[in-house]
């Protein structure tokens, strides 16, 4: 890279005149010198006529495997680029390559270096919108699929606390046949705006499917629980300008052992419990009378 610098400054704009001063001078060199030491010499007779074509010889051949070397070297940073292409195509791993020079080395390493970090930045982009729900921008089913499997690990192995609940909404149909469509994605937005605001930054929130969502929290249950009531209660609240938001919820904490599907399913079956009591109302996995777990009014 030193001697890529070096030509840089005698050659700014342009790598072919670089490799063809440095073949000029590897294997010109040595003969000019070569003619120059035989106008010198006045006659010759066969013994130095041997010595003259060894000398020839080793010059040349010298001058050619050090022209080679060189080359080789300037050769460097075209080999750090491909390396640098399949380093990122198998590990997506950044290079960091060396911009120097305005030849067109320099602009190939530079427009390689840009190049990369424009498709990486646009593949963290597309991964990070493939798991979110286009509406509410909280994570789609796929995202909550790949989040409850996080959390599970998590509170497996490093033993967080671990509650998932399953919100379904009471009312959505009637707010979208009353105030229109528009309306109901409104309350779907508010729904997860409002959940960002007392989530902490390991739990999440998703939508599992038209209105249903999914909530993960790192916390132990009863605090947990207490968070989500006081958040649907919020939710209830009517104003001129927002419809009151009504949910079934059901609710497991992650037992030892215990897998994501297991989990979901026993928090997806409180959730059915809450509904077909009346709805309007958190049932907590293990409780057996959903009544008492009925949202104040």
């Amino acid at each position: 890279m030193r001697l890529q610098s070096v030509l840089s400054r005698l050659f700014p704009r342009s790598f072919s005149a670089k490799l063809l001063a440095v073949a000029f001078v590897g294997i010109h060199v040595p003969l000019l010198l070569l003619i120059l030491w035989l106008v010198g010499l006045a006659e010759l007779d066969p013994r130095e006529r041997w010595t003259v074509f060894a000398v020839v010889l080793c010059a040349t051949l010298l001058g050619t495997a050090g022209t080679l070397a060189v080359l080789y070297r300037m050769l460097g940073p075209l080999r750090a680029a491909a390396d640098a292409l399949d380093v990122y195509y198998a590990e997506q791993r950044l290079p960091l390559l060396p911009e120097q020079g305005e030849d067109e080395l320099g602009r190939l390493l530079r427009g390689i270096n840009r190049s990369l970090r424009g498709i990486d930045a646009g593949l963290r982009d597309a991964r990070r919108h493939a798991l979110l729900d286009p509406l509410t921008e909280s994570l789609n089913r796929r995202g909550c699929e790949q989040a409850l499997g996080n959390s599970v690990i998590a509170a497996g192995h490093e033993g967080w606390p671990f509650v998932l609940f399953v919100i379904d909404m009471d009312n959505l149909k009637p707010i979208n046949d009353r105030h229109g469509h528009a309306a109901g994605d409104a309350v779907l937005v508010r729904l997860v705006e409002t959940a960002y605001g007392w989530l902490g930054p390991q739990d999440w929130i998703g939508r599992w499917g038209g209105d249903e969502f999914l909530i993960g929290v790192h916390s132990p249950e009863d605090e947990a629980t207490l968070k989500l009531n006081q958040w649907l209660s919020m939710l209830e609240t009517q104003d001129e300008a927002q419809a009151p938001v009504y949910a079934s919820a059901g609710s497991a904490a992650h037992q030892p052992g215990e897998d994501a599907a297991s989990l979901y399913r026993r928090a997806d079956a409180a959730m059915y419990r809450a509904k077909f009591s009346g709805g309007r109302r958190l049932v907590r996995d293990g409780f057996e009378d959903p009544d008492t777990q009925t949202l104040p009014a």
